[in-house]
């Protein structure tokens, strides 16, 4: 696998908070993925000195997306992931009130149901020394043509 996070995402920098893909598996349909904070982050807080724990949903949704990136360009090689959209999430779990600057985290992503359209993903994330900081189940939706979507959406 030789895919930037900038090839799977559809944002951009400063908006991309993955640092890097440490491993997927397509047969298992799981990715994990690494960010280290930084005082730099766009959501750095410095009363907190880190990023609150409720950017846990972006760093997830990240983590999905590269996922579905990578199954993307794994089963149509040369084409683009197809965009898709965050519904929501169920039994999240924040243990830590801040993501600290100067740390390495570690979110995973797998799929838990796929389907053409929809799929949901049970994440976590996992500081530097492996304890869980956060979990949840996210799920999303991938329309077939997103362009269509969003114009039919606009005229609502």
């Amino acid at each position: 696998m030789t895919w930037t996070l900038e090839e799977l995402l559809p944002h951009r920098t400063p908006m991309v908070f993955l640092d890097r893909i440490a491993s997927f598996d397509a047969e298992r349909r799981t990715l994990a993925a690494e960010f280290k904070v930084t005082r730099e982050h766009v959501l750095y807080s410095p009363l907190q000195d880190g990023v609150p724990n409720w950017a846990a949903i972006e760093f997830m949704a990240q983590a999905c997306a590269a996922l579905a990136g990578c199954i993307d360009k794994t089963l149509s090689p040369g084409s683009p992931p197809r965009p898709g959209l965050l519904l929501g999430t169920r039994k999240l779990d924040l243990k830590t009130e801040t993501f600290a600057a100067g740390r390495t985290y570690r979110v995973t992503a797998s799929s838990a149901f796929w389907d053409d359209e929809t799929a949901s993903f049970a994440c976590a994330i996992a500081d530097d020394g492996g304890a869980s900081v956060a979990e949840a189940t996210l799920n999303a939706y991938r329309p077939p043509d997103f362009g269509q979507f969003i114009k039919e959406q606009a005229k609502t």
